[in-house]
């Protein structure tokens, strides 16, 4: 076969691989820029975020005295620390504090940067960010796991891991609002439950009111079991087996945010 033929004939199948691969590329940017999917699938990705949160704020709270999630209990610590009722070392949860805000402010300023669209946050935005928290969960598990950083509750590097983890948990609420279900608080359940009791009507076993108590209900629920899940994971297997679990988790997430 002559030179030019197969030269002709390569030419043309790379120009239609070229082609497809452009096409796929803007489908999956513009697949990307779309709002988050239908309403029962987030449903089903806050609750298993709101589970998550449960795991971590369990194994925390039991192993070292403070919450990565829950801003109200380390708020609260500190408080009684200074009037010197709590006598455990507090420099965790203020760390915690800080690593916290720190996460929510980098959010803000990533939907500010990406521009996000009032009417609906992207894909991108949820996929990417849940990206990171999984990253997050399982850099701080694996420095558990090779002893970079030990597990006893004197290290000072172990402020590493609980800020590692709190700027995750700042992040992933904020990111958790961002997903137009109000319901789902995923860290702090005290609204959740008022709320949950102040609407019940065992009337209204149908409608879009039942539908946001149900949601309440599964919060409630999952932080629950999420904190139970928690707490027996680092009884029977220790805290880096609790962080891979919460990573694994994220790492779901990304998916269910993604597709």
């Amino acid at each position: 076969m002559p030179f030019h033929t197969i030269f002709t004939s390569v030419s043309v199948r790379a120009r239609k691989t070229i082609q497809k691969a452009a096409v796929f590329a803007r489908r999956l940017h513009v697949h990307f820029q779309n709002s988050p999917p239908t309403p029962f699938r987030r449903e089903l990705l806050l609750t298993l975020t709101t589970f998550q949160t449960g795991i971590l704020d369990s194994a925390t709270f039991i192993g070292f005295g403070l919450f990565v999630a829950n801003m109200t209990g380390n708020v609260i610590l500190l408080g009684a620390a200074i009037a010197d009722l709590y006598h455990r070392d507090v420099t965790p949860n203020i760390i915690a504090l800080i690593a916290f805000s720190v996460g929510g402010f980098l959010t803000g300023l990533d939907e500010r940067v990406t521009r996000q669209p009032a009417s609906g946050y992207s894909r991108y935005f949820f996929a990417s960010m849940t990206m990171i928290h999984c990253a997050l969960y399982f850099i701080a598990a694996s420095l558990i796991f090779t002893d970079t950083i030990p597990q006893n509750t004197t290290s000072p590097l172990r402020l590493i891991i609980f800020a590692l983890l709190a700027l995750g948990q700042g992040s992933q609420v904020v990111v958790s609002k961002r997903a137009g279900l109000p319901e789902f608080t995923t860290a702090v359940i005290t609204s959740t439950i008022a709320d949950l009791s102040a609407n019940a009507n065992l009337s209204q076993v149908r409608g879009k009111g039942m539908r946001g108590q149900l949601r309440r209900a599964a919060s409630v629920i999952a932080l629950f079991v999420g904190s139970i899940a928690g707490g027996e994971t680092f009884k029977y297997q220790g805290f880096g087996v609790a962080l891979f679990v919460a990573g694994g988790i994220s790492y779901v997430t990304v998916f269910g945010w993604s597709l």
